[in-house]
C-alpha cells in the first residue's frame, strides 16, 4: 500500500467531497479507504488509491498524518483512538471548509429533532429579509459546495451530531434546538452524545439554545430564547418578553413542537439586528419539509400523515400530540439503537385513542414493552392492517421512532413506501 500524507474514510457523498475539495486545492497527496468491501470512486476521482476492508482501514492509518473522517465513522471507533494517541490528526470537510471562510457569517445548528425545520425556516426567513443565504450541511449540500462567487451573505448549515462530535472551526453563531438520547450506538452512550451534541456551543462566538437543553444539561454563557424572558407563542400571538411582535399565519408552525423552533429563528434574526416584524410576516409562506408531519391527504375517511424523520420516542409523541383528539394507529420500530421506549410505552398507556404496529428490528421489543400493540412484517402488512383497525375519522400516522436503516435505505425511502402503500 503506497502511503499518503492524508486519508479520507468513507465514500458516501461527504468523503466524495472531500476529496474533490482537496483535489480542487492542488492537494493530491490522498487516498480513501472505507471498511465495506466492493466500493467504488465517481469517475472524476478514479487517479485516486481506494482500500477496502478494516484491515486497509487500519494500515492507512498507521503511516498517515491526518484522517479526513466522514461523518458516518463513529469518532469513538477502536482503529482511531488507537492512531490518536499515536499522533494522528482527526478532521473533517466542515472543519477544514470553516478554516476556509473566518469571515462568513457561518449559523450552526444541531438538535435531536427539529434541526432540519429550524435550518430551512431560518434560510428562508433570512432570503426574504434580503439576505442571500445558503442552506448547508446535513440537510443534503455539503458546506463544500457553497460558492464564493455567489454574492453569498450568511450560510445556515444544519450539524449532525456526529459532524459536531469533531467539530474544531469556529461557528458566528451555534444553536441547539432539541437534546433526546439518540445515535447512542456512534456515541457509546447518552452523556458522550449530549458532550458531542454541545460541542457545536463550544466553538460558537454566540451560543443560543432551546429551554429544554438549557434544562437538560449544565451550560454556561448561553442565550436560553423559548421562555418568558425572551421570545415565546401564546395563542398564536408572538412575544418578545412582554412586547408583542404580531401573530403567527402559519398552521404548520403553529403546532406546538414547532414554538421553539420559531423562537431560535427569532433569536438568531435579533442578534444579526435584523427586522423582527417582517421575519415574521416572512413566515406565512413557509412549508413542511417532506417527511416531517407531511400530510398526504384523506382516503376512506381516514388521514395518511409521514413523520418517517421521527427517530426517536419524543418526536413520535410530539406528532401524536397534534391529532391527540383523533383515533391514531401509529406505525412505529424500525433500527434499535439502544434508546428507552418506556415513553413511548407511557404516552399510549396514558392515551385510550393511540393503537400501535410495530415494525422492524424493534417490533420484538416495542410489543413485549407494549403488549397491545400489534405486529406487523412489512410496511404493505402495516397500512393494510392499520386501515383495518383505525375508524373512520382517524390518522394513521408513521412516526417511527426508531431509524430506518433495518428495512429502508433511509428515512425518505421509508415515507415513500408508505406512501405508496396507502395510495394517497
Amino acid at each position: 500500500m503506497k502511503q499518503t500524507h492524508t486519508v479520507i474514510w468513507g465514500i458516501g457523498r461527504e468523503g466524495i467531497e472531500a476529496g474533490r475539495w482537496l483535489h480542487a486545492r492542488a492537494f493530491y497527496d490522498f487516498c480513501f479507504v472505507d471498511e465495506r468491501e466492493g466500493g467504488a470512486l465517481p469517475e472524476d476521482l478514479k487517479a485516486y488509491s481506494l482500500f477496502t476492508g478494516t484491515k486497509a482501514v487500519s494500515e492507512a492509518l498507521s503511516s498517515a498524518q491526518r484522517l479526513i473522517k466522514s461523518p458516518g465513522v463513529s469518532l469513538y471507533h477502536p482503529l482511531l483512538e488507537k492512531e490518536r494517541v499515536r499522533g494522528l490528526e482527526v478532521t473533517s470537510l466542515l472543519n477544514l471548509w470553516l478554516a476556509e471562510h473566518p469571515d462568513l457569517m457561518t449559523i450552526g445548528i444541531t438538535g435531536t429533532k427539529g434541526k432540519s425545520t429550524t435550518a430551512s425556516l431560518l434560510a428562508h426567513c433570512l432570503n426574504a429579509l434580503r439576505t442571500k443565504t445558503a442552506l448547508l450541511g446535513n440537510i443534503g449540500t455539503p458546506v463544500s459546495q457553497f460558492d464564493d462567487a455567489a454574492g453569498l451573505e450568511a450560510c445556515v448549515i444544519e450539524v449532525s451530531s456526529y459532524q459536531a462530535a469533531d467539530l474544531s472551526g469556529s461557528l458566528k453563531i451555534g444553536l441547539v434546538v432539541s437534546l433526546y438520547p439518540e445515535h447512542l450506538n456512534w456515541h457509546g452512550s447518552q452523556e458522550v452524545y449530549y458532550s458531542d451534541k454541545l460541542n457545536l456551543l463550544k466553538h460558537s462566538a454566540l451560543k443560543l439554545c432551546a429551554k429544554q437543553v438549557f434544562d437538560e444539561a449544565a451550560l454556561e454563557d448561553v442565550i436560553v430564547y423559548d421562555n418568558e424572558k425572551h421570545f415565546r407563542i401564546k395563542d398564536s400571538c408572538v412575544y418578545d418578553g412582554k412586547n408583542k411582535l404580531g401573530v403567527l399565519e402559519n398552521e404548520y408552525l403553529l403546532r406546538a413542537h414547532n414554538h421553539a423552533h420559531v423562537a431560535s429563528v427569532l433569536a438568531v434574526i435579533q442578534a444579526l439586528k435584523l427586522d423582527l416584524r417582517e421575519t415574521l410576516n416572512s413566515m406565512k409562506n413557509f412549508r413542511s419539509l417532506p417527511h416531517r408531519q407531511q400530510v398526504l391527504g384523506m382516503k376512506e375517511g381516514r388521514l395518511y400523515v409521514d413523520d418517517s424523520i421521527a427517530t426517536t420516542p419524543q418526536a413520535a409523541i410530539a406528532a401524536m400530540e397534534v391529532y391527540k383528539d383523533r383515533p391514531i394507529t401509529l406505525l412505529c420500530g424500525g433500527q434499535d439503537r439502544g434508546i428507552d421506549y418506556t415513553p413511548l410505552q407511557e404516552y399510549g398507556a396514558a392515551h385510550d385513542n393511540v393503537q400501535l404496529i410495530c415494525l422492524g428490528d424493534l417490533a420484538e421489543k416495542l410489543v413485549a414493552l407494549i403488549p397491545s400493540a400489534h405486529k406487523a412484517e412489512s410496511m404493505d402488512q402495516a397500512v393494510t392492517l392499520a386501515q383495518t383497525i383505525t375508524p373512520q375519522g382517524g390518522v394513521i400516522l408513521l412516526s417511527p421512532a426508531a431509524p430506518s436503516y433495518d428495512m429502508f435505505e433511509n428515512f425518505e425511502k421509508r415515507g415513500e413506501a408508505f406512501a405508496k402503500v396507502a395510495g394517497v
